[in-house]
C-alpha cells in the first residue's frame, strides 16, 4: 500500500522547517514583507515598455481613458508594469518562475492587482462600466520549462488576478513552438515570436483582453501576442507586467 503525500502538505512542511525570508531586507516568515511590498509599490513609476518613457496612466485629456502612449504606436489602451526589474521584486520573479517557490504567487498577484486601476472598467467604458467584459490571457510558458519547473507561473498568476478582480481566465494562446528565448540577441527573439504562438480560441471583437506577462525585456513576445490576437479580430487590448528594465535617464520624462 502506498501512502500518498499531498503537494500541500509537502509544502507546508517545508515552510515549517525551513521558513522564507523576505527578498528585501531579510526577515523570516514569508517571501516579501508587508513593509518591502510597499516600498515596491511606491517606487512603482508609470512607464511604456516600447519607448522606455515613463506617462501617467490617464489621458490629461481625458482623465477616465487609460493612457495610450503618445510617442509610440502602442497596440494597448493601457499598459500595467509593477516596477523595474532589480532589487527585491526581481529576486521575487526569479524565485517564482525558475525555483517554484508558488509562496511568491499570492504576493506577486497583490502587486499586480495594486498596479492595475480599481475602477478599470470604468476607465475603460465611463458611460457604461458594468457592461465592460475583461478576460485576462497568459502569455504561456515554453513546454518544458512547465516541466522542468513544476509549474506554469504565467497561468497561476493570471488565474490569481483573474478571480482577484471578478474577471474571467481563458487561455486563449498556446505555444506553437518550444524556442528559448533567454541569452539570445534582440533580433533572434524577434524572429522567434513571429511564430511562438497559435491562437486556440478566437477572440471576440467586443471582449477587452488583458494579456499577461511576466518580464518585458525586448518587447518581442507581447507585441507578437498583440499582432497575434488582432489579426484574429480583438479590438481591445491590454498588458499587465511584472517587470520591465530600468530606462535610460535621459529617456525619463519630467
Amino acid at each position: 500500500m502506498h501512502f500518498v503525500v499531498k503537494n500541500t502538505t509537502k509544502f507546508g512542511l517545508l515552510d515549517l522547517l525551513c521558513p522564507h525570508s523576505c527578498r528585501g531586507c531579510g526577515c523570516l516568515g514569508t517571501v516579501l514583507c508587508d513593509c518591502c511590498k510597499n516600498y515596491i509599490m511606491e517606487q512603482h513609476s508609470d512607464l511604456c515598455p516600447i519607448c522606455q518613457q515613463t506617462f501617467s496612466t490617464q489621458n490629461p485629456n481625458n482623465k477616465q481613458k487609460p493612457f495610450r502612449c503618445q510617442n509610440c504606436e502602442s497596440p494597448f489602451l493601457g499598459t500595467f508594469v509593477v516596477g523595474y526589474r532589480t532589487g527585491a521584486l526581481a529576486d521575487l520573479i526569479k524565485n517564482f518562475k525558475y525555483h517554484s517557490v508558488r509562496a511568491a504567487a499570492p504576493i506577486l498577484t497583490d502587486l499586480l492587482d495594486a498596479t492595475i486601476p480599481p475602477d478599470l472598467e470604468k476607465m475603460l467604458v465611463p458611460s457604461s462600466p458594468i457592461d465592460v467584459k475583461i478576460v485576462v490571457v497568459p502569455l504561456p510558458t515554453i513546454g518544458k520549462h512547465v516541466r522542468a519547473r513544476g509549474l506554469d507561473h504565467t497561468k497561476i498568476l493570471a488565474q490569481r488576478l483573474a478571480r482577484r478582480r471578478g474577471w474571467q481566465y481563458r487561455p486563449l494562446l498556446s505555444r506553437a513552438q518550444d524556442t528559448v528565448q533567454v541569452g539570445t540577441k534582440a533580433s533572434e527573439r524577434q524572429a522567434q515570436a513571429k511564430t511562438a504562438y497559435r491562437i486556440n480560441i478566437n477572440p471576440d471583437p467586443n471582449v477587452y483582453y488583458l494579456l499577461l506577462d511576466d518580464i518585458w525585456t525586448t518587447g518581442a513576445t507581447m507585441l507578437a501576442a498583440a499582432k497575434l490576437l488582432q489579426d484574429a479580430g480583438a479590438k481591445h487590448l491590454l498588458a499587465a507586467l511584472l517587470a520591465t528594465g530600468q530606462p535610460q535617464k535621459e529617456n525619463v520624462r519630467k
